[in-house]
């Protein structure tokens, strides 16, 4: 029997569906020899993964499938291990266009879905060609996670880190994306960045939906997998994970982009223009110039 160790950070919000997968995929195994173990991590769990493999005692997996992104953005986490990682991103195939391009990272990770996040308003017009640094009173949430990160990652990337700066300082933060949209809703601000499947609840009289200026900002997530495996078992669970119930699942239920070819394609178009930083940007900011401004900025 082959022990695998999985690493699941990925989408709180209809995390108890994917626990019954993945509960479902390791009896599934069993049969093909493989025994499963997943630990996951983020909400409801006592740490987040790149909390945890931060700390020099950490054990590292085998696979991750994570919408932490730090653990692939911080080079001191990432470099615990990208140098041990198979080249996976053609394991299985993908959907081509702008979108996948935005995201990608590389050889070794393999992009699964993105998180659209857009603007929730009580007005109609507020957000009419304006710049999301010039939102005024922008709600937006997960300042401990991936959202709140990415947002002030892209805005630094497009914008510059004063900007970035600015956004944090005057923006309305929000421990989770939700509690943002909550903002709206209780009328402490008229708008929120958000995922879209909270703004698929406008209804075009009270409450309204747009796409920020510069495209929905997308909050990828990854699959990777160590050479602690072999090749073949990596691409053969990548192909029993990243398939297509859990995709369909995904879009069907979390209005989400995702990339593999067995998506469906109904909600989001791979071609259109969405809000990234830029793969420069990684290259030329530190995780300690980001985090040093990150913290400094926040109204905490």
């Amino acid at each position: 029997m082959k022990n695998v160790r999985l690493y699941w950070n990925h989408i709180c919000v209809l995390h108890n569906y994917e626990k019954k997968f993945l509960e479902d995929l390791a009896k599934k195994l069993v049969k093909k020899g493989i025994r499963l173990e997943v630990r996951y991590f983020g909400l409801g769990y006592p740490e987040h993964m790149s909390e945890y493999l931060q700390r020099e005692d950490a054990v590292l997996p085998d696979l991750i499938v994570s919408a932490d992104l730090e653990v692939f953005e911080d080079s001191r986490i990432f470099n615990k291990f990208q140098h041990d990682l198979h080249l996976a991103q053609t394991w299985i195939p993908l959907r081509q266009g702008r979108a996948l391009e935005l995201v990608s990272r590389g050889e070794k990770l393999l992009p699964f879905l993105a998180i659209p996040l857009i603007y929730y308003s009580s007005s109609e017009d507020c957000c009419q060609e304006r710049e999301i640094h010039q939102i005024p009173d922008l709600a937006f949430g997960g300042v401990n996670n991936s959202a709140g990160k990415t947002l002030t990652k892209a805005v630094w990337s497009r914008y510059g880190k004063e900007t970035a700066s600015k956004l944090l300082e005057n923006g309305r933060i929000a421990d989770m994306p939700i509690g943002a949209f909550s903002q709206v809703r209780s009328g402490q601000c008229k708008t929120a960045l958000v995922p879209s499947i909270y703004a698929l609840r406008a209804d075009g009289k009270q409450w309204f939906s747009q796409e920020p200026k510069e495209g929905p900002l997308l909050i990828p997530s990854f699959f990777c997998a160590r050479k602690t495996l072999p090749e073949e078992i990596g691409r053969m669970l990548a192909e029993e994970i990243l398939c297509g119930e859990l995709v369909h699942f995904y879009e069907d239920n979390g209005n989400l982009l995702t990339f593999p070819v067995v998506s469906k394609g109904e909600n989001w178009n791979m071609e259109k223009e969405y809000f990234t930083p830029d793969a420069h940007w990684y290259k030329t900011v530190s995780p300690e110039e980001f985090y040093e401004l990150y913290h400094k900025s926040l109204p905490l």
